[in-house]
């Protein structure tokens, strides 16, 4: 070390302690700290007695809210309070909220005091939130509130929250809760839980001819981020429907969205990728229920924003009333959906539309529950599930094979009618439809095996990702086979892509390269149309769109993209090594060009026009010429 270094030092430390001992508080300042120290410890001593004598009195008030109001109880209520809420004034909340928890063996759920509804949902199931094992949320309780609003002949709209439903009776699993009013009035709350179901009646009692026909349940919500994913998540959270008579409806899944229901609505859903929270009424929700959806952007704590304002008829009978609610909350899993026995509920799992989600429900789902009944691993289910789906698809293989095989064998006589009539597409044309007639080769009989095909590739790209069995099951590197997979996370995002690098995501794409390169080998060249796209630019770019556009998919997906690619491969490397003899199909296509053929009438007629549209052709190209 240096003299100048040691210079800079010295003077460092002279300016620190000469700031030190300028900043310093004097004698006066730090008495004047001490006595703001002392009345803050004497407030906050004044007003942890002020809360428990606070607590004493709300307890009080409770026990006196289960005995008959007397007269003078009834005139002590504050004028001002009746006029506002009528006979249900003494309902009213004067004290802070408590909560009753009920919890059964896969739900708990807390209810407020202040209206008597559920205030949280959580599961215990053993469902835990990604990388964390704090249980399963199905909304943030801080942000979401639930309250049912009606209107009272003479007083005007009151809502369940502005009234105190004290605590009757309660079991593990049970609960009753009645705000008790004047004149025989009163509501009251009777909660039971039954497995991820919530049966809830709300009694009017004696509040016939004065509350209005129909209350108003207004329920926001805000979704909590439980998944590995946040945008994926939001991009799979909506709010799902189902309207009397309709079929099951949602809003626009990840973006901002409403709609006004204009029938009858039987239930509705605050979905959010694998765990939804539903609620439906006993004879359904009145027509106009205004349901709405938004996402959370720029929000990492939370997915979308959801709010829904349903009518709840109320039919009176001898004064009373009784309106049902039956709540769901849990995880998107097709057997305890269906246990809620409501229409359509299982389709909040979006497997698809018509014949994909036919296939998912009917043909894949059931395979994966059985191979799920004896195999730990999730990620080898999704290999044989490929192995299974590629061997019922081997017919259609081995004919798309065999068309190309024929294809690739007339490659000389293609190669001299593309070179003869080169300057002429439809002498071309006209030519090659002769080949094939002759050889009894069909250019498109590759196509319709490949288009059977499709509806199996397009279920399997809804099914896994929509599928609850691959949360948090890991396979090799990928510790969440319902989420993407990562092998590098990216110190930066990059725009369409994200801040990571799938590894399955990349093995599929690679694989699709090379499948694509032995299709587009084992087929003839065809020549470049005009206005066509070109074949060979598309085989380098579309693997590398699969890297952007898979990317954040999960990572079951492309596990199963890339076996069934590896199988593919495998499949033509073994049809061309053992099964396919190219000299034997020549020579059958020989032997077909020799037998003599047969014109339809259909044929000649149609020779004859193309002749006729061909010698048009060239007068038009001589008479062009002549004016020259």
């Amino acid at each position: 070390m240096d003299k100048n270094t040691l210079t800079g030092l010295a003077l460092m430390a002279l300016i620190w302690i000469g700031y030190a001992l300028y900043s310093a508080p004097s004698e006066e300042e730090l008495a004047a700290q001490e006595a703001a120290r002392v009345a803050e410890q004497v407030r906050a001593d004044s007003l942890a007695a002020a809360t428990a004598a606070e607590k004493a009195v709300w307890a009080e008030r409770q026990a006196e809210a289960a005995a008959p109001l007397d007269s003078a109880a009834r005139a002590a209520v504050d004028a001002q309070t009746r006029m506002k809420f009528g006979p249900l004034a003494p309902a009213v909340v004067t004290a802070e909220a408590t909560e009753t928890v009920l919890k059964g063996g896969l739900l708990e759920v807390a209810f407020s005091s202040q209206g008597g509804l559920p205030i949280r949902a959580t599961l215990r199931d053993g469902s835990t939130r990604y990388g964390s094992d704090e249980a399963i949320s199905l909304w943030d309780p801080e942000r979401s509130q639930m309250d049912l609003h009606f209107d009272l002949a003479a007083a005007g709209r009151v809502s369940a929250s502005d009234l105190n439903f004290a605590l009757v009776s309660a079991t593990d699993t049970s609960a009753v809760l009645e705000a008790r009013g004047d004149q025989g009035t009163a509501l009251r709350w009777t909660h039971a839980i039954d497995g991820y179901e919530l049966h809830s009646e709300l009694s009017w009692i004696g509040l016939a001819g004065l509350a209005s026909e129909q209350a108003n349940l207004v329920w926001q919500a805000v979704g909590l981020a439980n998944e590995k994913g946040l945008e994926w998540e939001r991009q799979h959270s909506s709010i799902y429907f189902r309207e009397a008579d309709m079929g099951r409806d949602y809003l626009s899944d990840g973006r901002e969205d409403e709609e006004t229901v204009e029938g009858t609505l039987e239930w509705f859903a605050f979905k959010q990728n694998f765990f939804s929270a539903l609620v439906a009424l006993d004879g359904g929700f009145a027509p106009g229920a205004q349901l709405k959806s938004a996402p959370l952007e720029g929000d990492t704590t939370a997915t979308m924003a959801y709010q829904a304002q349903v009518g709840v008829p109320l039919k009176f009978a001898a004064g009373n009333a009784a309106s049902s609610f039956q709540f769901y909350f849990g995880p998107n899993e097709i057997d305890a959906l269906n246990a809620t026995e409501l229409g359509e509920v299982d389709r909040i799992i979006d497997y698809g539309w018509w014949i994909f989600g036919w296939v998912n429900r009917n043909l894949i789902l059931p395979l994966y529950n059985l191979l799920n009944h004896t195999i730990a691993s999730a990620g080898l289910i999704i290999l044989i599930i490929t192995l299974v789906i590629k061997l019922v698809l081997s017919p259609i293989t081995w004919k798309n094979f065999m068309s190309s095989a024929k294809m690739r064998v007339l490659k000389p006589e293609m190669d001299a009618i593309n070179e003869q009539h080169k300057d002429d597409a439809m002498a071309r044309q006209q030519a090659m439809m002769s080949l094939y007639r002759e050889t009894g080769v069909n250019p498109l009989a590759g196509c319709l095996p490949a288009l059977l095909q499709m509806p199996i590739l397009y279920a399997m790209f809804r099914f896994f990702p929509a599928n609850i069995d691959l949360r948090g099951k890991s396979f090799w590197w990928a510790d969440d086979l319902g989420a993407y997979d990562s092998i590098l996370d990216l110190p930066f995002s990059i725009p369409m892509y994200g801040a990571h690098v799938s590894g399955f995501t990349v093995l599929m794409a690679a694989s699709t390269f090379f499948y694509m390169r032995l299709t587009m080998a084992s087929q003839p060249q065809q020549p470049q149309q005009p206005g066509m796209p070109n074949m060979k630019v598309i085989q380098q770019i579309f693997p590398f769109m699969m890297l952007f556009f898979f990317n954040r998919y999960a990572a079951g997906l492309s596990l199963y993209y890339l076996t069934a690619n590896v199988i593919s491969i495998g499949q033509m490397y073994a049809i061309k090594a053992f099964f396919v003899d190219e000299e034997k199909i020549r020579a059958k296509i020989d032997a077909k060009k020799a037998q003599p053929k047969k014109k339809s009438s259909f044929q000649e007629r149609l020779e004859q026009m193309q002749a006729e549209q061909q010698k048009r052709t060239k007068e038009i190209k001589q008479t062009r010429k002549g004016r020259k």
